[in-house]
Protein backbone atom coordinates (compact mmCIF):
# COMPACT_ATOMS: atom_id res chain seq x y z
CA UNK A 1 0.00 0.00 0.00
CA UNK A 2 1.18 3.44 -0.95
CA UNK A 3 0.80 5.17 2.43
CA UNK A 4 2.58 2.54 4.49
CA UNK A 5 5.17 1.33 2.00
CA UNK A 6 4.84 -2.20 3.36
CA UNK A 7 5.03 -5.26 1.14
CA UNK A 8 1.60 -6.83 0.74
CA UNK A 9 2.19 -9.49 -1.87
CA UNK A 10 4.43 -11.25 -4.31
CA UNK A 11 4.34 -12.14 -7.99
CA UNK A 12 4.01 -15.81 -8.80
CA UNK A 13 3.66 -17.96 -11.89
CA UNK A 14 2.17 -16.40 -15.03
CA UNK A 15 2.31 -12.91 -13.52
CA UNK A 16 -0.32 -13.60 -10.86
CA UNK A 17 0.01 -11.51 -7.71
CA UNK A 18 -0.77 -12.93 -4.30
CA UNK A 19 -1.83 -10.27 -1.77
CA UNK A 20 -2.02 -10.63 1.99
CA UNK A 21 -2.65 -8.33 4.93
CA UNK A 22 -4.61 -5.62 3.10
CA UNK A 23 -6.56 -3.40 5.51
CA UNK A 24 -9.88 -1.90 4.42
CA UNK A 25 -8.28 1.56 4.48
CA UNK A 26 -5.62 0.43 1.99
CA UNK A 27 -7.89 -1.09 -0.68
CA UNK A 28 -7.87 2.07 -2.83
CA UNK A 29 -4.16 2.83 -2.77
CA UNK A 30 -2.22 -0.22 -3.93
CA UNK A 31 0.96 0.50 -5.87
CA UNK A 32 2.94 -2.06 -7.89
CA UNK A 33 6.70 -1.50 -7.86
CA UNK A 34 9.75 -3.39 -9.00
CA UNK A 35 13.36 -2.33 -9.13
CA UNK A 36 12.35 0.50 -6.79
CA UNK A 37 10.10 2.18 -9.37
CA UNK A 38 6.32 2.56 -9.42
CA UNK A 39 4.89 0.62 -12.35
CA UNK A 40 1.14 1.01 -11.84
CA UNK A 41 -1.65 1.52 -9.30
CA UNK A 42 -4.78 -0.46 -8.55
CA UNK A 43 -7.77 -0.57 -6.25
CA UNK A 44 -9.67 -3.50 -4.85
CA UNK A 45 -13.46 -3.29 -5.33
CA UNK A 46 -15.29 -2.49 -2.08
CA UNK A 47 -17.66 -5.42 -2.53
CA UNK A 48 -14.89 -7.92 -3.35
CA UNK A 49 -15.00 -11.11 -1.33
CA UNK A 50 -11.31 -11.89 -1.21
CA UNK A 51 -11.79 -15.29 0.39
CA UNK A 52 -13.57 -16.67 -2.70
CA UNK A 53 -10.56 -16.86 -4.96
CA UNK A 54 -8.82 -14.88 -7.68
CA UNK A 55 -9.86 -11.44 -8.93
CA UNK A 56 -8.84 -10.03 -12.29
CA UNK A 57 -7.93 -6.38 -11.72
CA UNK A 58 -6.44 -3.87 -14.17
CA UNK A 59 -3.20 -2.24 -13.12
CA UNK A 60 -2.87 1.31 -14.49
Amino acid sequence: PEKTGKTAGMVGDNGLVYLTGIDASERNALVVTWNGRTQCRLSLPENANLSQGALLLPCR
